[in-house]
């Protein structure tokens, strides 16, 4: 039997459970029991917390990709539309302060050619790529800072660019990160979302799955703007966009984040 045949079995069975009384729940818990052990297997139980984990796919370059540490995703090629669309987004919504966190190894965000004056801020958890893009790219207009979006209180910007990276944490932590967002002045989220995931699943902060914001349990509501942020080859992926205060009334009778609190 080929691999599209198996594929497309698989995607029928997976709506026929969906549709069953408690099938969500019961596809959601596989899910997550198989994101575990494949974390346990990789040996980053052992690691310990987020800034260990990060730190250690950036020195062993766990994505494998030859242009940039931060994986494919952060290639030059795969991000030409957002470096044409991020620009205008920032001219038309009045944004004078942007803040990029987590940036990376500013790979191809160098290459993003603003409209009006805008100051970048680059925010990273690991700190080997704070001082390695201080040092190649910081000039009076971009800075980079050492920057745990869960914990630490998000410098002040009119827009927080989080790319590739909620769907590498936790619930929990992602809950943490939109609280973080929530108790700044930022007042624009722009994040990226799976649009044709169906079920979020939990995770070990630092590894993966499709996530998408829409749907429980963060149901952040339709963002106001959607930016096509894939290539052929890859998953469908977006950029959504979101005020603040559209966030913070999603998520005010979110028992789950409230959990949190």
């Amino acid at each position: 039997m080929s691999s599209k045949r198996i594929k497309k079995i698989k995607q029928g069975l997976h709506k026929i459970i969906m549709a069953l009384p408690g099938g969500r729940v019961l596809l959601r818990s596989r899910a997550t029991a198989r994101a575990r052990r494949r974390f346990k297997r990789r040996g980053f139980t052992e690691i310990g917390g987020a800034k260990e984990v990060f730190q250690h796919h950036y020195e062993s370059n766990t994505w494998r990709n030859a242009e940039s540490v931060s994986g494919s995703g952060s290639t030059i090629q795969y991000t030409e539309n957002i470096q044409k669309i991020i620009p205008q987004l920032a001219e038309e919504l009045g944004v004078q302060v942007f803040l990029d966190a987590p940036c990376g190894d500013y790979n191809w965000f160098r290459k993003v050619e603003w409209n009006t004056p805008v100051s970048y801020v680059g925010g990273d958890i690991v700190e080997p790529l704070i001082e390695r893009n201080n040092s190649l790219y910081g000039a009076d207009s971009t800075t980079f800072i050492n920057l745990d979006i869960t914990n630490d209180d998000l410098p002040k910007a009119d827009m927080w660019l989080c790319r590739d990276c909620l769907f590498h944490l936790s619930e929990h932590d992602i809950f943490m990160a939109l609280d973080n967002f929530l108790k700044s002045d930022i007042h624009y989220l722009l994040t990226s979302i799976h649009p044709e995931c169906d079920l979020n699943c939990d995770i070990p902060t630092g590894s993966y799955r499709d996530l998408n914001l829409l749907l429980p349990p963060f149901s952040l509501g339709k963002p106001i703007r959607e930016i096509d942020d894939w290539v052929e080859g890859h998953p469908v992926r977006r950029l959504g966009l979101w005020e603040r205060k559209a966030v913070e009334d999603a998520l005010a009778t979110n028992k789950a984040f409230q959990r949190i609190k």
